[in-house]
């Protein structure tokens, strides 16, 4: 299945889970617990990478093509990810921190000049928002969240020798994008399986941020106890940011497993 067609997939099968989410729960009461609940959920992205990084001026981009589910596991240096939240009522604080570390090497389009590409990024990605719970009931709730990106993004490209010396590049960047989004979960009837998902936009190409970003996500998971859940799912992540020298349009994409506990 090619990238476009998730683009088209998987946002219309979030679109028709919080629809369903909201249909179901328009009804019920607001959450009004007063005590504090706090959920830890550290989980492990199989991300496979693919788009255009920038090269060396008058050189087209350099294309990256790691498909998650061909070859990811042998190009991953480091990985590191966790989700934290934050709740009393209706409102609270919601975090997500993911840390890669992804390489390849492929041929090069630039005929006999250079003989490979390879690409070493290295990303931060951290996301600080506020939630408001739309609405809930015993095994069901929307969240709607409102916050900021943080990305830094440090990209290592090696031209490999061909007619022309080898040529190495490093671009860095960071910068901070506002997003908006859902986030949800439902379980099926009174069986312990559930299925939640997010989906967030930002950018929108003001202020020197990304033109545009968006990051959904959908997973099974099973409550194995009152505190702790698993989840086996997927997640999709298109950013597109450009600023002078440096461009990264890429989309990381694969699968996730998660760890989650509330206390």
């Amino acid at each position: 299945m090619t990238h476009n067609t998730y683009r088209f997939s998987l946002p219309l099968l979030l679109g028709l889970f919080f629809f369903q989410l909201f249909f179901f729960s328009a009804r019920a009461d607001a959450a009004g617990g007063d005590q504090w609940e706090f959920q830890l959920a550290p989980y492990a992205w199989l991300a496979g990478q693919n788009g255009t990084v920038a090269t060396l001026p008058g050189l087209p981009p350099a294309d990256v093509d790691i498909d998650f589910y061909d070859d990811i596991l042998g190009n991953i240096n480091l990985a590191g990810m966790l989700v934290g939240e934050a709740r009393k009522g209706r409102f609270g604080l919601f975090a997500d921190i993911v840390y890669t570390d992804i390489e390849m090497e492929d041929p090069v389009p630039y005929g006999v000049l250079y003989s490979a590409v390879s690409t070493q990024t290295k990303s931060w990605i951290v996301s600080v928002a506020g939630l408001y719970r739309l609405a809930e009931q015993q095994n069901r709730f929307l969240d709607v969240i409102a916050g900021v990106r943080y990305w830094s993004v440090d990209s290592d490209l090696t031209l490999k020798a061909g007619l022309l010396p080898e040529r190495s590049i490093t671009n860095s960047e960071d910068w901070f994008d506002p997003l908006i989004g859902l986030k949800g979960l439902s379980a099926f009837g009174d069986s312990k399986f559930f299925i939640s998902g997010g989906l967030v936009i930002g950018g929108f190409g003001v202020n020197a941020v990304s033109d545009i970003f968006w990051d959904a996500s959908i997973n099974l998971g099973y409550q194995w106890t009152e505190g702790f859940s698993t989840t086996l799912g997927y997640r999709y992540l298109d950013v597109d940011y450009e600023k002078d020298d440096f461009l990264y349009d890429v989309v990381q994409d694969g699968i996730t497993l998660g760890l989650s506990w509330w206390f």
